[in-house]
């Protein structure tokens, strides 16, 4: 089984509903329908302890999803869970050449058209129908819209963006949230051109 840290996030348990066991979740995950199906398989932290969790029922409350596990029957037997619900790396669902997922863009690094090296990718956060990437650029954080316009190439092994005047210069919001490296997450466009290619200008967009 991989290591806690390596592994997607997919969702979040919000709260316990009722007395039998069951957990209302926040989904974090582009197949929440997989995902918290009957007979899929989550893991949580229990204490120190990874544990793995079996749906063993589902249904919709509210617009989201509410499972039961198996062997939890009780409200107790999920009191002690912790709020995030997450998979192995090797469960997720291959995707067709050029597409990957967000957590994939961690690490890469980012430049503009013209070469200038822009920063890091630190993190993708949801952002509306989309996504947002969120560079670390020196000190700072800026954020850019994870959008064909804004990324004409978007690869785990680089990201060539193309921003509005003065984007880049615009520090991102707020306290800095938690890093979460995985995310069960689809990039909304293609990744351009196969790794190792020079990019080019305007450089190779993929299918949505």
């Amino acid at each position: 089984m991989d290591a806690w840290d390596d592994m997607v996030l997919v969702g979040r348990i919000a709260r316990p509903h009722g007395l039998r066991g069951e957990v209302l979740i926040a989904p974090d995950t582009d197949f929440p329908d997989l995902r918290f199906a009957e007979g899929a398989t989550l893991f949580a932290r229990e204490g120190d302890t990874v544990v793995a969790l079996d749906i063993d029922r589902s249904r919709a409350h509210s617009g989201k999803p509410l499972v039961g596990f198996r062997g939890r029957d009780r409200i107790e037997d999920v009191e002690g869970l912790g709020r995030e619900l997450k998979i192995p790396e090797s469960a997720l669902a291959p995707l067709p050449e050029g597409e990957y997922y967000w957590y994939q863009y961690v690490g890469a690094p980012v430049q503009t058209e013209a070469g200038e090296a822009v920063g890091t990718v630190v993190r993708v956060e949801p952002n509306g129908g989309s996504g947002m990437l969120v560079v670390q650029r020196g000190p700072e954080e800026v954020q850019i819209p994870l959008t064909p316009v804004m990324c004409p190439v978007l690869r785990p092994d680089l990201i060539v963006v193309r921003p509005p005047d003065g984007l880049l210069d615009l520090n991102s919001p707020g306290p800095k949230r938690r890093a979460h490296r995985h995310r069960d997450h689809l990039s909304r466009h293609g990744a351009g051109r196969p790794p190792g290619r020079n990019p080019g200008a305007g450089g190779g967009q993929g299918p949505d």
